[in-house]
């Protein structure tokens, strides 16, 4: 009974408390313009102003190259 217990709170933590699937990436790959390089590192704007950063390239400012991210990431990041 007590094995019982404790496997029911552990199910209910991790479905309610901390879902697991928020680890499991979802992958986007979309048209992005570059804001900055450094370094062979692109900073691109997604077409709705999100900004990917850290996008290995060799773009100059201002050309669009295609680039994948998580898109669960953009969508954590505009909730907070």
């Amino acid at each position: 009974m007590i094995l019982g217990g404790i496997a029911a709170a552990v199910i209910v933590m991790s479905t309610v408390i901390f879902p697991f699937w928020n680890l499991i990436p979802d992958m986007v790959t979309e048209k992005l313009r570059v804001v900055y390089v450094e370094n062979g590192k692109c900073t691109a704007e997604t077409s709705d102003g999100y900004i990917i950063r850290n996008i290995p390239c060799d773009a100059k400012v201002g050309d669009n190259i295609t680039a994948s991210y998580d898109v669960k990431v953009k969508d954590r990041e505009r909730k907070i």
